[in-house]
């Protein structure tokens, strides 16, 4: 009560209330031989939100169209590449 919670507490505490549809994702910073700090956390989440969120919008894209433009495509390849 009253402290705030530092590092790797930080990490532990972001990934136990993460939502069912990202366990994947959890596992895999889980099996890291080391947890990484949170600066590094808070960048891999905010990478794979993006990444999620491109693999949606080709799912969506393909669905209506049947096309996905070059521009997208790369995007998503970035994304997944964490650039």
């Amino acid at each position: 009560m009253g402290s705030t919670p530092q590092g790797y507490e930080m990490v532990r505490l972001a990934l136990n209330s993460i939502s069912e549809e990202w366990q994947v994702f959890v596992q895999s910073i889980l099996s890291r031989a080391a947890l990484p700090e949170w600066e590094g956390m808070w960048v891999t989440l905010k990478q794979e939100e993006v990444r999620r969120d491109l693999v949606k919008c080709k799912l969506d894209e393909s669905s209506n169209s049947g096309s996905k433009p070059k521009e997208e495509e790369e995007n998503a390849t970035f994304a997944s590449k964490g650039q």
